[in-house]
């Protein structure tokens, strides 16, 4: 019997990669997506046994519905592998970030993976499944005006690491891919939003923010000429579900593996390095700047 993988967040970018990579080397993946159009086309666009699934992590109710999806259709064989893949990112100032803010990036990227990953739990068990956490290299290091992303991904690894504790008594393994710079839509709706919040501050948060401003720009910038494709990542997930021994963490891209050295760094060198790179990143969104 052919294993069977959920994977969430699969409209675009690294989940529809991990679909395409999943569903090439025989597996059946539940592919989560929040719309009926992304799941006509993933159907339409992939070859193998791709099952669409409408869920939004957040749902409590699209949660129940999947897990007795997959209990019907699963049986007593349980599930072999979750990839909780769905997450946002938005930035900004510490200051003028508000709870909804914050409560956004948690409920998707923390709660959400939280709540399936218990839901499914007995399913995963029972196959002695195991569980890939994409986080990204953010979960390790973090920087300016992206706080409520990099405590997100920080919480997602913390979780990855008690998780695999508990169940490799159930011959389980958890592993956490901690991808760098990869080239997907997430830029191009980076720049959009940092047009948008740029349009909105007020002339003081502006003027006092400009620097780190400037620094995201560039950074936006660098992530859709330099990232790294999709592809890669799927591969290192791919080897998680599959190798005899995954390994506990992945770093994905070379952006990725300098910064995982650094992130071993005493602090204030590694505050250093970081900020000469942030230093970088200002000098070219500042040439980008129109407002």
């Amino acid at each position: 019997m052919a294993q069977s993988v959920v994977i969430t967040g699969t409209s675009t970018g690294i989940g529809r990669a991990c679909v395409q990579r999943m569903a090439a080397s025989g597996w059946v993946v539940y592919a989560g997506v929040r719309k009926d159009a992304d799941a006509q086309d993933l159907k339409r666009s992939i070859a193998g046994d791709v099952r669409p699934v409408i869920l939004d992590v957040t749902d409590d109710d699209h949660i129940r519905t999947l897990v007795a999806l997959l209990g019907d259709e699963l049986g007593s064989g349980g599930l072999d592998g979750l990839v909780n893949n769905a997450g946002v990112g938005q930035g900004g100032p510490f200051e003028i970030l508000s709870d909804q803010d914050w409560r956004w990036h948690f409920d998707v990227n923390v709660f959400g993976l939280v709540n399936i990953t218990r839901e499914c739990l007995s399913l995963l068990r029972s196959a002695r499944g195991r569980i890939v956490n994409v986080a990204s290299i953010g979960g390790r290091v973090a920087g300016p005006m992206l706080s409520p992303y990099s405590a997100g991904k920080h919480a997602v690894e913390a979780i990855s690491e008690t998780l695999r504790f508990e169940v490799e008594d159930f011959g389980m393994q958890v592993s956490c891919i901690e991808p760098g710079e990869v080239a997907t839509a997430i830029w191009g709706k980076g720049e959009d939003e940092m047009a948008r919040l740029s349009a909105t501050l007020d002339a003081d948060i502006k003027d006092r923010y400009r620097r780190h401003l400037d620094m995201m720009y560039g950074f936006l910038a660098d992530g859709s000429k330099r990232g790294i494709p999709a592809s890669k990542v799927a591969d290192a997930v791919h080897h998680a579900l599959t190798a005899s021994r995954p390994r506990h963490r992945y770093l994905v891209g070379p952006d990725a593996k300098v910064t995982g050295l650094v992130s071993r760094l005493p602090d204030r060198l590694r505050h250093r390095f970081l900020a000469m790179n942030a230093a970088r990143w200002t000098r070219a969104g500042r040439k980008l700047r129109t407002d």
